[in-house]
């Protein structure tokens, strides 16, 4: 479901340069970390010889590949998740409004992994650790991390935001799925929701059911 603030906002430049510049350091980052195996492999198994540090390569590209993916992932909102509540719950209303508990739990949880990244950062930059073979600055993954947290971030809360507008607008804000309904209590508030209340749906389940049956009963006689 979309509102205003939502349609408006992710159709500005700001949302699709950030998009594309998350899409574009992700397939740098594949390639370049594809690349560096296959080279190695060539170098190793063909030409016996050993390209030394080559994992120290591809752990940076692995890096930013990690975080980057991370961020795109929260920018589709498509993170694997383990939400009984949806598949079991039926009351759309009260689902949503877990949902939207959870994802503030999620932002809260996402700023202070940010808290940490942002000294493990100026460490790195202060200090200059590098790696052993190459000489690779740490602050490089390092980099990674927290703008890899940042933008995860800017997207849970984006979202959180847009889900809240359209609860408190709208009654719920996620696709609905078969069977769900909305409280009749809140109805008369939310006359728009386009969804049965619990009774309504209930008696559309027993419908189905008979129908079914019916044909069923129906294709048993046939057989016979």
């Amino acid at each position: 479901m979309e509102t205003k603030f939502g349609t408006q906002f992710e159709n500005t430049g700001f949302w699709k340069i950030l998009k594309c510049l998350i899409e574009w350091l992700m397939i740098i980052c594949s390639v370049g970390c594809s690349g560096v195996i296959i080279i190695s492999t060539i170098m190793r198994y063909f030409l016996t010889k050993n390209w030394y540090g080559s994992d120290e390569i591809i752990l940076i590209f692995a890096f930013w590949l990690y975080f980057m993916g991370a961020a795109y992932g929260s920018y589709e909102n498509s993170h694997i998740k383990a939400d009984i509540v949806a598949s079991l719950a039926k009351n759309i209303r009260r689902k949503d409004l877990l949902s939207l508990l959870a994802q503030a739990v999620l932002v809260i949880v996402n700023f202070v992994l940010i808290t940490w990244a942002i000294p493990y950062l100026t460490d790195a930059i202060v200090r200059m650790p590098s790696t052993t073979a190459l000489s690779i600055p740490l602050f490089i993954p390092r980099i990674a991390i927290l703008l890899g947290l940042v933008l995860m971030e800017f997207y849970h809360v984006y979202y959180l935001i847009k889900n809240f507008v359209n609860f408190r607008r709208i009654g719920y804000f996620s696709e609905p799925n078969d069977y769900d309904f909305f409280p009749r209590s809140l109805m008369e508030k939310y006359p728009n929701t386009g969804l049965p209340d619990k009774e309504e749906m209930e008696a559309r389940r027993a419908a189905e059911a008979a129908a079914y049956e019916a044909e069923t009963h129906q294709h048993g006689k046939e057989e016979k």
